[in-house]
């Protein structure tokens, strides 16, 4: 009994691993095919189920994200299946082709992902902040506008240098990463 709960802690432990590592690339996958983010939502948090109810079937000599995105595929798939009024259903053919290239993209967002994570902590506490409120809380620029007592404009602008900053910085760190320094 004893040792079923130390494996049960460890299956535990091993799944929130993986899954808090590539669970916003579940999200966006469900939410390039369901546009409505509360429904989107809604799919999410069964596919969360679903994965931790399945995890023992979960192959530890695989990699997780496309694992979790075919979970995720059906998912939608369940989804659509009850929404058959809907004119706008894709056919099982498309969508396992839009998640063949979701697969394909999510190994070649790593690098990107943590090179803007590291090009963010460069960022002024203020500016971070900012990041954090309109991206990260949803905040509009008008609230935090007023919040700032700032006008809408200069949000937007201070968004609009911040985006290009963050892009240069992303783009320098992976062309210091390629071989022979050659740019994607």
């Amino acid at each position: 009994m004893n040792e079923d709960r130390i494996h049960r802690s460890s299956d535990y432990e091993d799944f929130l691993r993986l899954f808090t590592r590539d669970q916003l690339r579940v999200l966006a996958y469900i939410r390039a095919l369901i546009h409505d983010h509360s429904v989107a939502g809604d799919v999410f948090q069964e596919t969360s189920l679903e994965l931790w109810r399945s995890f023992a079937t979960f192959r530890r000599d695989e990699e997780f994200t496309p694992w979790a995105l075919g979970i995720a595929r059906h998912q939608v798939l369940k989804y659509w299946r009850t929404r058959d009024r809907d004119r706008h259903i894709f056919s099982e053919v498309l969508l396992a082709e839009i998640s063949a290239t979701a697969i394909g993209l999510a190994s070649e967002l790593e690098p990107r992902q943590e090179a803007l994570d590291e090009c963010v902590t460069l960022l002024s506490d203020r500016q971070r902040e900012l990041i954090q409120l309109f991206y990260g809380e949803n905040q509009s620029a008008a609230t935090i506008a007023d919040a700032w007592n700032r006008s809408v404009h200069a949000v937007y602008k201070s968004l609009k240098v911040m985006r290009r900053s963050l892009l240069e910085c992303v783009e320098s760190k992976l062309a210091t990463q390629q071989p022979n320094n050659v740019r994607r």
